[in-house]
């Protein structure tokens, strides 16, 4: 009589640990985790100048000052900027991560970059840009504040 194989046992039995798994995560409320939220405003000296920009940047970037970005997010802008125009939520799901970020994760600390950019295209700062931003933020850091109040010349 010919040996069965115990290979649809383990199968199917490591099926079950990853349904388990997963059923636990939704009912415990699971969430990805949060780099960061918060929210981002415009100087009022700079209101003006932001007049028809419908794209909003927000980049993490190395803290200490490296410009290489960790990862971004792009979000669309309905009306022109004034005062605090935009939330936001930064987890994996929302931003794009660069590759060496993406397989090493978010460090502890970075920096928010936050760009209204003018022709709505990514990339380096461009001249007519607007930008704004905050360092040594922590990871999993809530209602963070970033102020748009420098023009890229």
């Amino acid at each position: 009589m010919p040996k069965k194989s115990k290979m649809p046992f383990v199968l199917a039995g490591a099926a079950a640990v990853i349904l388990i798994a997963i059923s636990a995560a939704f009912m415990t409320g699971q969430r990805s985790p949060l780099y960061a939220s918060g929210s981002i405003s415009i100087a009022p000296d700079l209101e003006a100048s932001a007049r028809g920009f419908r794209t909003l940047y927000i980049v993490a970037l190395p803290a200490g000052g490296g410009r290489m970005p960790l990862g971004a997010a792009r979000f669309s802008v309905s009306a022109d900027a004034q005062g605090k125009f935009q939330d936001f939520v930064l987890t994996p799901e929302t931003m794009t991560m660069m590759p060496g970020a993406a397989a090493s994760g978010m460090p502890e600390t970075f920096t928010i970059k936050a760009r209204l950019d003018s022709d709505g295209s990514g990339g380096m700062d461009q001249p007519g840009d607007l930008t704004g931003e905050t360092t040594d933020v922590r990871l999993g850091s809530k209602d963070i504040h970033i102020t748009i109040s420098r023009a890229v010349k």
